[in-house]
């Protein structure tokens, strides 16, 4: 019998795949453990840009939404 042919032997391209999974998921992981990431801007700056481009800032739908009338509908 060849080394290979062995039952219960792991081959080399099993193990690299495997260590290759195994770096993924802790890596993966990894990234997740960071935390949240805070807004880039404030509700009260996205009310105050959507009223200076003529919107109308809806802060009660989701986290606030800025409405604009399409001129073909006025």
């Amino acid at each position: 019998m060849r080394p290979l042919d062995r039952p219960g032997k792991i081959l080399p391209s099993t193990r690299r795949l495997l260590a290759g999974s195994l770096l993924a998921v802790a890596l993966s992981s990894a990234g997740c453990a960071m935390g949240m990431i805070p807004p880039t801007y404030s509700p009260e700056e996205l009310a105050a840009t959507c009223q200076r481009n003529g919107g109308v800032w809806r802060g009660y739908i989701g986290e606030g939404y800025c409405e604009y009338q399409s001129p073909g509908f006025l």
